[in-house]
């Protein structure tokens, strides 16, 4: 239950920063930098975003240090995308 609870968590927090930064990027960013330096600099922010969030969702639910377990984290944020 507790990978399930992190896997959720992590799909809403990443889909969540998602939602914010492309009305951001569409119409701000683009309009001063062009479409594609936009969707540069969104995709830098989105893993940076992504890789912060699964280190600290692990950390803080106590997600097992095993195979099965981080197998099982990721497998359930991909069911979810």
């Amino acid at each position: 239950m507790q990978i399930l609870k992190a896997g959720v968590l992590y799909f809403a927090v990443v889909f969540g920063a998602g939602f914010i930064l492309r009305p951001i990027r569409i119409l701000w960013v683009a309009p001063r930098l062009g479409s594609r330096m936009a969707e540069l600099l969104e995709m830098s922010i989105m893993l940076l975003i992504a890789i912060v969030a699964a280190r600290l969702i692990v950390l803080k639910l106590a997600v097992p240090f095993t195979l099965s377990s981080r197998l099982g984290f990721a497998a359930c944020d991909d069911l979810f995308e």
